[in-house]
């Protein structure tokens, strides 16, 4: 059977590069300057406005990141959040190396670190389906940029917020916006706020305001529902045995979903559970379930954590996977969770949104500059994002669900990761992470590999022994 299984794999790897070939490429972006000025008036940044070149709601990762080289460009930018920092957001904490980039442009990586409020990752690996297991090292192959730190989003958050309004951002804490209307004839948006009669006007406005997107719902541009949803619980540092500062847990019963775990400063962990669509035996409604049982049914998991850990009550947030197929309208752009900057594969967010919020403040600095912000002037910001990192959601859904028909797979490439090293783990670490496009997954030095090791375990199944032989297990 599993030798069958290794045939069907073979086939769905043909038939998704014809996929790829004929409906999934990248298009060719227009150029902003192709299209006419429409509102040559704002050119000029020396001129004092009335209303903002750009509002932003939500000052998450996206849109404060969006904000900060908006503000860095010159421009007059708005910035709203409804709650008043440090505010908390749940998620997996994970910031990878692209994020890493930015937060050092930014100059604030630096500070999170010395103020004890970011831990950078060294060892870190993952656990497949049938039990086998790696734990390697990453600071030697990378250098001074590391694959991942862990920070708590009540302080990232506040970080790239803060950093924001010091380059000249217009930051408004406790601002919930009710409503944003368009006046077509002045090209500008009104945003409201709920309980209050003060407004503000915007040439442009952008929606940053998370998976749920209210805004974005409102103004008809997210027509779906958040699709999954993700947990979250603080293990009280000294209080467990996980040794390692990040692994992934493959458990065969929730794929194409995972669980992980992953270092804070003062030894504080992060369990999460991550459930992607997929599976019909595992929905988004058994986020707590699985949370619960696999902290402590999952042989690996329940080790890692030992028989005395202290552990939070479980947080849940709602995540847009994938990509929103529209992302802009007249004057408007969507940007981060709220467009749906999540990695099928992996529920990462965190670097699409900060990535998504610089290409969005590029694009916009030269659509001011222009003074033209059609709907069709607009698309080329969709078009941006998705060539970048938007059409490798596509082979990310793919391969997950190839992990759920067949868990197999997951389990040949943590054997061709036990047998190559931390060299081919930090190679698929940039796949996993966005560093590089999914589809090098297809390159012949991780196909030939894990089809070696498929093939391997297929015959050690065939013979019944057991291919749960673990290594630098934590």
């Amino acid at each position: 059977m599993d030798l069958l299984w290794f045939g069907i794999f073979l086939c769905l790897l043909v038939l998704i590069l014809l996929i790829y070939f004929v409906y999934l490429r990248p298009t060719k972006e227009k150029n902003v300057q192709e299209f006419a000025s429409k509102y040559p008036q704002d050119k000029d940044k020396s001129i004092e406005k009335e209303h903002y070149d750009v509002a932003i709601v939500g000052a998450g990762p996206a849109g404060a990141t969006c904000a900060y080289f908006l503000g860095k460009l010159g421009w007059k930018c708005l910035l709203l959040e409804k709650k008043k920092f440090p505010r908390d957001k749940y998620c997996g904490d994970a910031v990878c190396k692209t994020a890493i980039e930015i937060l050092m442009e930014m100059g604030i990586y630096d500070q999170l670190i010395k103020d004890n409020k970011a831990h950078v990752a060294d060892s870190g690996g993952l656990c497949s389906p049938g039990g086998l297991s790696y734990i390697g090292r990453s600071k030697e192959g990378l250098g001074d940029i590391p694959a991942a730190i862990a920070c708590k989003r009540i302080h990232l958050d506040e970080a790239i917020a803060k950093a924001a309004r010091r380059i000249g951002a217009d930051l408004r804490e406790e601002w919930p916006v009710a409503d944003a209307k368009f006046d077509k004839e002045a090209g500008l948006w009104t945003i409201y706020q709920g309980s209050s009669s003060v407004t503000f006007k915007s040439r442009v406005l952008v929606c940053a305001d998370g998976a749920p997107s209210r805004l974005g719902t409102q103004l008809g541009l997210i027509t779906r529902p958040p699709d999954s949803n993700c947990s979250r619980a603080y293990v009280e540092g000294g209080t467990h045995k996980f040794k390692a500062d990040g692994v992934v847990f493959y458990n065969k019963g929730m794929l194409p979903g995972y669980s992980a775990l992953f270092r804070h400063p003062n030894d504080v962990l992060n369990y999460c559970v991550y459930i992607i669509p997929g599976n019909p035996k595992v929905t988004p409604d058994d986020l707590s379930y699985w949370h619960d049982n696999l902290m402590k049914n999952d042989p690996n998991i329940s080790r890692a954590l030992g028989d005395n850990f202290k552990i939070e009550r479980m947080k849940a947030a709602s995540l847009r996977l994938g990509g929103e197929k529209v992302t802009y309208s007249d004057h408007v752009l969507i940007v981060g969770d709220a467009a749906g900057m999540i990695d099928p594969m992996t529920g990462e967010g965190i670097h699409h949104a900060m990535e998504g919020g610089k290409i969005a403040a590029m694009f916009l600095d030269e659509t001011l500059n222009n003074g033209s912000f059609g709907k069709e002037v607009m698309k080329i910001y969709h078009h941006k994002w998705m060539n970048k990192f938007g059409f490798d959601f596509r082979w990310s859904m793919a391969f997950c669900q190839l992990t759920y028909r067949f868990p197999i797979l997951l389990d040949a490439a943590t054997a061709a990761v036990m047998r190559k090293g931390d060299k081919f783990l930090l190679k698929w670490t940039d796949i996993m992470t966005g560093r590089a496009p999914k589809i090098h997954m297809l390159k012949p030095e991780f196909t030939l590999t894990i089809t070696f090791e498929l093939i391997r375990l297929c015959v050690l199944r065939l013979f019944g022994k057991s291919i749960g032989n673990q290594k630098k297990s934590e």
